[in-house]
């Protein structure tokens, strides 16, 4: 069913895969997705520097603790998505800004936020180490003096295999 309008699915891909079937643009972007895996826009990773106006390339792969904004604007029906690294201001221009009228898109009276992640052949981590939310204003800010550690990637390999065992004794 992608991209059915029945799917009633928003969603913004942090995607560190290029799958050509899904027309994405390289591996390591970001994209706006509704109703299907082929984003509505996508751009690289990086950020824009406030002074010069100049794209930064960020690596999604790379380990590093970053920061990500969504922002929905219902007047405007705009999704922004801006990225920065840990530690730098939020830029002021955002990296993709998608049209999408999410009134169109969720249509019941209840709607699901949080995250998925998926992997194809390649084994990865992911780290969400806090996050904000809200409707109808501001979300709340998050004091990113001090996160949570980032696990022990020393014991990621264990963690790896008992990961595996699990994975197989679910089904």
């Amino acid at each position: 069913s992608n991209g059915s309008v029945h799917n009633h699915i928003v969603a913004v891909e942090f995607d560190t895969i290029r799958s050509p079937e899904f027309h994405d643009i390289d591996d390591n972007h970001v994209g706006v997705d509704v109703n299907s895996l082929v984003s509505v826009d996508a751009a690289s990773a990086g950020y824009y520097d406030d002074r010069t106006g100049e794209l930064w390339n960020l690596t999604l792969v790379s380990g590093q603790v970053m920061r990500a904004w969504v922002d929905y604007d219902g007047d405007a029906t705009r999704i922004d998505v801006t990225l920065a690294r840990s530690g730098q201001p939020r830029p002021k221009k955002p990296l993709v800004s998608a049209t999408v009228d999410l009134s169109t898109v969720i249509a019941d009276d209840v709607a699901y936020v949080g995250f998925s992640s998926s992997t194809g052949k390649l084994s990865t981590l992911h780290y969400v180490l806090g996050w904000s939310f809200a409707v109808g204003g501001p979300a709340p800010a998050i004091d990113m003096a001090r996160p949570p550690p980032l696990p022990d990637r020393r014991n990621s390999g264990s963690r790896s295999r008992s990961s595996k065992t699990l994975a197989i004794a679910l089904p």
